[in-house]
């Protein structure tokens, strides 16, 4: 699944098919990144086999990996949450991005899977959580991007997840506005909006019944990757 980011070069590309996983050429990503000046020497010792969703981001014009970010599902009682074990971009990209592959990946996941009750990481995925959480309605975070007003349920799941995490609480945040949310956080290029009015019915034409209720959940499918030209 591939998206655009707005106003950007910078093509988006989510994973979650092992055999999709398994076919991303890790070292063509450190090197791109680390042409651009970023340290890679705490990434390369991360276990990326167990990653269960990544997200790639591709200069369109140079083909070149411009970040990437990769997450574990983890199960907590009946229900899911997923750890940030990655998140990189480069220093010249914009400091949205990995808040903008953070978003892309968590609607992906709850487009296909449902909503987890938190998403967490450790310090190095810290400041896209708090970037993330300033644009998310209802969710709490743990602990707080600012001031010292702690929310005592999400300090509780938390401590649960365990010390060192910053936790972003999704749970009182309905599935419908925390989709609505995260699009907010990168839309489609104006010539792509052109591109997309030319496929709607005339005027006066029926259209398609809306469909209701949350988020459709579809099937998952295998996901061709590897580098861009």
């Amino acid at each position: 699944m591939h998206h655009f980011l707005a106003k950007t070069q910078i093509k988006l590309t989510y994973l979650q098919d092992r055999r999709a996983l398994s076919g991303i050429d890790w070292a063509a990503v450190f090197d791109d990144v680390a042409d651009a000046g970023t340290p890679m020497h705490h990434w390369r010792w991360c276990d990326l086999d167990s990653l269960t969703h990544v997200v790639l981001a591709t200069d369109r014009d140079s083909g070149q990996y411009a970040g990437v970010i990769g997450l574990t599902e983890m199960e907590m009682g009946p229900n899911s949450w997923l750890r940030v074990e990655i998140v990189i971009a480069r220093p010249t990209e914009s400091s949205a991005l990995p808040c903008a592959m953070l978003a892309h990946v968590l609607a992906r996941v709850i487009c296909l899977d449902g909503k987890p009750i938190a998403i967490a990481g450790p310090l190095a995925s810290r400041e896209a959580l708090c970037g993330l959480s300033l644009k998310v309605r209802s969710a709490a975070l743990y602990p707080p991007a600012e001031g010292n007003v702690v929310a005592l349920d999400a300090a509780k799941l938390g401590r649960g997840i365990g010390i060192g995490h910053t936790v972003l609480d999704l749970r009182r945040v309905s599935e419908s506005l925390l989709l609505r949310d995260l699009r907010g956080l990168h839309g489609l290029r104006p010539e792509r909006l052109k591109a997309l009015a030319a496929y709607r019915p005339a005027k006066g034409a029926r259209a398609k019944a809306a469909r209701s209720g949350g988020a459709t959940r579809r099937p998952r499918k295998a996901t061709r990757t590897g580098r861009t030209g």
